[in-house]
């Protein structure tokens, strides 16, 4: 009814149709991810891949294949988040990538490397994080406050927040 220009106020946090899309496209697109890693044929190759090229490749994987759709896969999300922080932004920069990767990669190492929930909840650690530091501390102190979480959560949980421990070989 209020159109794509709607805009609310809840608790005296206003939010509008670009916030709500922005959540709903980055949850669609996670479930979608972890359901295709957790529960296809391919996403097992990716895994097995992932863990072992040797012993998948001995398995009958072709793993040239599952590295190629492995990088077709984070192309394919690489565009749909340039896309979407097009639409809520409404600009896009030459360093865009660089920017929005350097946080990607800070939030897959926040939440624990190749775990997709730990992954998102870093992210969402990270953008609370930087909208509390930008109103309380100044947008110049942001990434200082970002980065210095993150050593200490290197220092003290070097798996991530919800990474788990993995035996060595």
């Amino acid at each position: 009814p209020h159109g794509v220009g709607f805009q609310t106020t809840i608790g005296g946090v206003f939010i509008s149709f670009k916030d709500v899309f922005v959540v709903v496209a980055a949850a669609i697109l996670v479930t979608l991810l972890a359901l295709f890693i957790n529960r296809s044929k391919l996403g097992k190759a990716m895994r097995a891949t992932a863990q072992d090229r040797d012993a998948s490749q001995l398995m009958g994987i072709n793993i040239n294949r599952t590295i190629a759709a492995t990088f077709f896969i984070g192309a394919v999300l690489a565009g749909a988040g340039g896309m979407i922080w097009g639409l809520y932004f409404n600009t896009i920069t030459y360093n865009l990538g660089f920017r929005t990767g350097l946080v990607a990669f800070t939030s897959a190492v926040f939440g624990g490397i190749g775990n997709i929930p730990g992954a998102a909840l870093g992210g969402m650690v990270i953008g609370l994080t930087a909208a509390f530091s930008d109103n309380y501390i100044g947008s110049k102190w942001t990434q200082v406050v970002i980065f210095g979480i993150l050593i200490g959560v290197l220092v003290f949980r070097p798996t991530g927040l919800l990474g788990m421990r993995v035996p060595e070989k």
